[in-house]
């Protein structure tokens, strides 16, 4: 049996950039990253974009993104009542 994993919406992506923004140590990435998000175009590519001026940031916002993708399919399995067997 075959399932489509559903796809992450873009408010669910957007979320997931506030949460992380609000990790940030360094108050001045923060508060670019904050006003990155209060609006305009290609939120998306521009949050990454004032990322890539950190690479521990940037990998550790990766690490940030896979981990929440992992959980929202975890909870998807749970929903659809399968059970995951790693082995």
């Amino acid at each position: 049996m075959y399932f489509r994993i559903p796809q992450r919406e873009s408010d669910e992506g957007y979320a997931d950039m506030m949460d992380f923004a609000a990790t940030i140590e360094d108050k001045k990435l923060q508060s670019t990253l904050m006003h990155i998000l209060s609006g305009g175009k290609r939120i998306f590519r521009r949050f990454k974009d004032a990322l890539s001026s950190d690479k521990e940031q940037l990998e550790r916002y990766y690490l940030f993104i896979e981990g929440r993708n992992r959980m929202r399919v975890s909870d998807w399995f749970i929903s659809i009542q399968v059970k995951l067997i790693l082995e």
